[in-house]
């Protein structure tokens, strides 16, 4: 795909997002319960694919009714195809947070959106929301075009989201390695991944 093309879609599927979010309520649902935000590369502006990320504050971090309250607002408010739930306190799996978590396809104008809901004690969603206001800082200065490159071409692969291709690998690839290309990223993975092994 052209780089002019991989803008447009970026665009297109911000807009169709922002439909989502505000005009279809999905954000006024999440945000009557507390302070909630969307995240990702919704507010980045990096999209290559219908995700979008959002955290809020939950008064008790590990309050599972209120949580599968917010669940249950969701699923009779859109058409889901899909939720899985995750305690993360219990869970605690590698690589990812200590909180509830909602991970939700919902078909909206006829495509699938995936949607990673987090659900936080005030503490953590603090910090969380301080490395992300961060990491929005410095994408401010990034070549969009690049980042949008080389996301697209990882977004189309099998493994996309697993441990070694995601999109906190492109950003720290363009932002604090130099990366300018595809083939640089492989490289740099590949490069990564035999150091850790």
């Amino acid at each position: 795909m052209k780089d002019e093309e991989i803008l447009t879609q970026a665009r297109m599927l911000r807009e169709e997002a922002s439909i989502l979010l505000h005009k279809e309520g999905l954000l006024s649902i999440l945000s009557s319960y507390g302070s909630t935000r969307v995240i990702g590369s919704y507010t980045l502006d990096t999209m290559t694919w219908r995700d979008i990320d959002i955290s809020m504050i939950l008064p008790d971090e590990q309050d599972v009714g209120l949580f599968f309250d917010i669940g249950k607002r969701i699923a009779t408010k859109f058409q889901i195809t899909k939720m899985s739930y995750s305690n993360h306190f219990i869970r605690n799996f590698p690589g990812f947070d200590h909180g509830l978590y909602w991970g939700i396809i919902l078909r909206y104008n006829e495509h699938d959106w995936k949607i990673d809901l987090w659900g936080y004690g005030e503490s953590a969603y603090k910090a969380h929301m301080t490395d992300f206001d961060a990491l929005h800082s410095q994408i401010q200065h990034a070549d969009r075009t690049l980042l949008l490159r080389i996301k697209h071409a990882i977004s189309q692969r099998s493994d996309y989201r697993g441990d070694v291709y995601n999109s906190m690998a492109v950003y720290q690839a363009v932002l604090t390695e130099k990366i300018k290309s595809v083939a640089e990223f492989d490289t740099w993975i590949e490069r990564n991944s035999n150091a850790n092994s």
